[in-house]
C-alpha cells in the first residue's frame, strides 16, 4: 500500500508506528487589552510523520534535495480517516539527518531516515 508520495518521489512503505498523519488546529494565543486570553482558531493542517530504516543513494539524494530546499512541494499522502489518498501543499517542518548504513554493488544506503512535514495553508 502506498502512503506517501513526495513530489513525484514514491517512498516506500513504512510500518510498525513509523507512519503518522492528522489533522491539527492551527491557531494562535492572543491576549487582550483586558487581560483575557483568548485562542483564535485559523483552521486545520495536515501533519505527516514518516521514518524509515534506510535508503538507497539515489533515492535519500532525491527526497533531501527537496526536504532541506526550504520551500514547499506536493505530497500526495494517506490520512488516518480515509483509505483514499489526498494530494496537498507540505513544508518539511523537521529533518533528522541520516547515517551511513552500508554499501551494497557500489551504492551507499542511509540509515534512519526522519521527517515530520505540515500542510502550508489551513483549510476548514
Amino acid at each position: 500500500m502506498q502512503q506517501l508520495i513526495i513530489a513525484g518521489i514514491y517512498l516506500p512503505e513504512t510500518s510498525h508506528d513509523k507512519y503518522q498523519c492528522w489533522p491539527e488546529e492551527l491557531g494562535q494565543q492572543i491576549d487582550m487589552i483586558s487581560g483575557r486570553r483568548v485562542y483564535e482558531l485559523r483552521g486545520h493542517v495536515q501533519k505527516i510523520a514518516y521514518s524509515y530504516d534506510y535508503l538507497t543513494a539515489d533515492m535519500w539524494q532525491a527526497l533531501s534535495g527537496v526536504l532541506r530546499a526550504g520551500n514547499s512541494f506536493t505530497v500526495t499522502y494517506l490520512p488516518d480517516n480515509s483509505e483514499e489518498m489526498k494530494t496537498g501543499i507540505f513544508l518539511c517542518e523537521s529533518l533528522t539527518q541520516p547515517t551511513f548504513a552500508f554499501s551494497r554493488y557500489g551504492k551507499a544506503f542511509w540509515h534512519n531516515i526522519s521527517f515530520t512535514l505540515r500542510e502550508v495553508s489551513p483549510h476548514d
